[in-house]
């Protein structure tokens, strides 16, 4: 997984306006492409790389990303992430985007996560 083209993507996702839906669409399909290759790696920047920004920017695409890995340890590996976003480290005047530090505060940071994660799930085959 190259981690750099990840958060490429992520950049410019990040700085597109919101209302550019082909824009996010395209976003989203590249960085569904780079966390599914190689779900190990994917794994592994989860628990050991991904910032918490990334994390929420990513949110997006957990259901994709499980749905095409079918990998119920990408579920254990989100939810033990979203474990370790608390209040003090996920300070909104640390993050870059200007959207996250004006309207996403910590209760829905968690909330929308949880969400993502939930519906990642159901995308798992049993």
């Amino acid at each position: 997984m190259n981690i750099e083209q990840l958060r490429g993507v992520i950049e410019r996702n990040m700085a597109l306006d919101p209302n550019d839906d082909f824009g996010t669409e395209k976003c989203w399909e590249e960085m569904t492409a780079i966390l599914s290759e190689d779900i190990v790696a994917t794994l592994h920047y989860f628990e050991t790389e991904c910032t918490d920004e990334e994390f929420y920017w990513l949110g997006a695409v957990f259901e994709d990303v499980a749905e095409k890995t079918q990998s119920k340890k990408l579920i254990q590996v989100l939810r033990n992430r979203l474990t370790k976003v608390t209040p003090e480290t996920n300070c909104q005047q640390n993050l870059k985007n200007e959207h996250m530090r004006k309207w996403v505060d910590y209760t829905e940071y968690v909330r929308g996560l949880s969400v993502d994660i939930d519906f990642a799930e159901g995308k798992i085959d049993e």
